[in-house]
């Protein structure tokens, strides 16, 4: 008995992995349900290089089926010497190995796709940046496009008529849904993006689920240029503090809130999720993890910011929704007056489009997170001692590994530098 490993289509751009055994006289020929790019396999070794990045998945599935076929060759009893192997015998043999293969393989129906992807939702949880598994789920918001993604998916596929499976994910469809995406939908590459990062992270769960074989998801671009966006100035950010909103307290509200982000630079999602126990106000600083990353934060109350929370003595928060928040800040906007016009650079279909809009336009709750990043330094804090408050990665070896600053140090240099305002 011999078994190898060849491809069916080597000069294609994914090919799927064929299995043949020859047996006393006879070829079984077998569709292994591995589909790998040609430039990943070794065809001398007949098995996946080293350079694949399913390797280890593709190889458990080869070393799996020879150990089956082997089991089957065994189980012929060649030890009883008056055994003689028969055509009935060579047919159970391939019988054998057939039913190994099919058992192994996804069973897919019309429903299954839009199940799983459902199912994704629902129990996905985020991997470490060593892709190690945690318990960790998405934020709200990446829930929300997860959601998004998936009714794009089925409207996508109701105007083609065609039937989602996980053979339809390659590059036809990536053509079609993304332009269907730009002209029905009206999105703009960077929104398009993430859609295709949603189903990408989708196909890499089913396949490590084994609801899949295909690798062709993986040759996705996504476009990462982000339209640009603005920071307030240290004029603006005064005249919004000085509005006289004694009239509305729906807006004074919505003040107090954007005002109490940019002296944080919090998300937003976190800034809603605030509780009196985060406030050390003997210390002088409120301490939360992000809802991103579980990064711990410290962020020193600065001056500004104790005028703001002295109006809230129970440190307990009304909070809008983030899609109201915007809203209200569109209203406030026009209260300061914030008609410069501006132009703005935004890409469909990898052209460049120019927009002009209001300065006032564009103010929303991630606009406070960038103010305070770029008037803390403006004011002269350390990038190090802005990321430490923001909480995002350290950048470089130096901030990684050397620089360690402690709670005193932190609050010295941003109250210092926001005491200026």
């Amino acid at each position: 008995m011999r078994v190898s490993f060849y491809l069916d289509r080597p000069s294609a751009l994914q090919s799927i992995v064929m299995l043949n055994v020859s047996f006393r006289s006879k070829r079984f020929r077998f569709s292994t349900g591995i589909s790998t790019d040609p430039k990943q396999w070794n065809d001398e070794r007949q098995e996946p290089k080293s350079t694949d990045p399913h390797q280890n998945t593709n190889r458990r599935r080869l070393n799996s089926i020879r150990d089956a076929i082997d089991r089957a060759y065994h189980d012929l009893s060649f030890s009883d010497k008056a055994k003689l192997i028969s055509q009935s015998d060579v047919e159970a043999f391939r019988a054998r190995i057939e039913s190994f293969l099919s058992a192994d393989k996804p069973k897919l129906n019309a429903s299954t796709f839009a199940d799983q992807f459902q199912e994704f939702i629902d129990t996905y949880t985020i991997r470490s940046p060593k892709g190690l598994v945690t318990t960790k789920r998405p934020s709200d918001v990446t829930l929300v496009r997860y959601r998004a993604t998936l009714e794009s998916l089925r409207a996508w596929s109701k105007v083609n008529r065609v039937v989602l499976d996980y053979a339809v994910i390659e590059e036809h469809f990536y053509q079609s849904y993304c332009d269907w995406l730009r002209t029905t939908r009206n999105l703009f590459d960077a929104t398009v993006a993430n859609y295709i990062k949603t189903i990408k992270t989708f196909m890499k769960w089913a396949r490590r689920k084994g609801y899949h074989q295909t690798t062709a998801y993986e040759e996705f671009y996504r476009d990462n240029r982000n339209s640009e966006s603005i920071a307030l100035t240290l004029d603006e950010l005064k005249t919004i503090g000085k509005l006289d909103l004694t009239g509305s307290p729906r807006l004074s509200r919505t003040r107090d809130h954007f005002l109490l982000q940019v002296y944080t630079g919090m998300r937003y999602g976190d800034l809603i999720l605030l509780q009196p126990h985060h406030f050390d106000l003997q210390s002088g600083v409120i301490r939360y993890s992000t809802q991103k990353n579980d990064t711990c934060c410290i962020v020193p109350i600065t001056r500004p910011m104790k005028e703001i929370i002295e109006k809230y003595p129970s440190l307990l928060f009304e909070f809008s929704s983030s899609v109201k928040q915007n809203l209200y800040l569109k209203e406030l906007a026009q209260r300061a007056n914030m008609k410069q016009q501006i132009t703005i650079i935004r890409f469909s279909a990898g052209k460049r489009v120019e927009e002009v809009k209001s300065r006032g336009e564009l103010l929303t709750t991630h606009v406070a997170r960038r103010t305070f990043a770029s008037l803390s330094i403006r004011f002269g804090v350390p990038e190090a001692v802005v990321a430490a408050v923001t909480g995002h990665s350290p950048k470089g070896i130096l901030q990684s590994h050397y620089i360690r600053l402690d709670e005193q140090s932190i609050c010295e240099l941003v109250c210092n530098a926001w005491g200026r305002l």
